[in-house]
């Protein structure tokens, strides 16, 4: 199962986590609600370093459970004042920052393994900035591979393309035009995957 959080840290920074445990179920459901506690209180602890939350995460999961399950994350850190976004992604599809200036997307691709996979594994962490206009998505797999009745996918191509198409417009208006396009992309296809979808946008100038 998907789940997302916003974690209010000290001196006005915002945690953002987006995450996709790798099955479903009861036990995918408690290994979610584990996961989604662990990060939450290992990041109070380590407030500047999502490295140092997920390594955390990660150790605790491997001590405290037996199951087979992983989970892919991706946690960052915003200083809402500089845009400033650092961030670790554990595995996760990764989210794109999209410009009004025509730049092509930048992608924050995977800086580590998924969370529960092995215990010995390097943990690094990235930064970016988000400039007044840009938009953040963030999301899992279930967008990008909801298929429809002859098993295409959606595809990350076309998340792009509806979203730079729409950069003018709010977040919310962006997200409805995302939601929308995928339910009338699968039609009446049966969708094995949960849906998540997260969008960050800095206010322009």
């Amino acid at each position: 199962g998907d789940f997302y959080d916003f974690i209010p840290l000290p001196n006005g920074r915002l945690g953002l986590i987006v995450a996709d445990v790798a099955d479903k179920g009861m036990g995918s459901a408690l290994y979610m609600a584990l996961s989604r506690t662990l990060i939450r209180t290992f990041a109070a602890e380590f407030a500047s370093a999502p490295e140092q939350v997920l390594r955390a995460t990660n150790q605790r999961i491997l001590r405290d459970t037996t199951s087979d399950l992983f989970v892919t994350v991706f946690y960052g850190i915003l200083e809402p004042e500089t845009g400033l976004l650092t961030y670790c992604n554990a595995g996760h599809n990764p989210p794109y920052l999209q410009s009004r200036n025509g730049e092509p997307e930048r992608l924050l691709t995977r800086t580590a393994l998924p969370v529960g996979l092995f215990e010995d594994m390097p943990w690094t962490q990235e930064s970016v900035k988000i400039l007044p206009g840009d938009l953040l998505v963030m999301y899992t797999d279930g967008v990008v591979e909801a298929e429809d009745e002859a098993e295409a996918y959606f595809g990350a191509s076309r998340l792009q393309a509806i979203t730079r198409a729409n950069l003018v417009r709010s977040a919310e208006v962006i997200e409805d035009k995302v939601v929308t396009a995928v339910y009338d992309f699968v039609g009446d296809a049966p969708q094995l995957d949960d849906i998540t979808l997260m969008l960050l946008m800095r206010e322009p100038d």
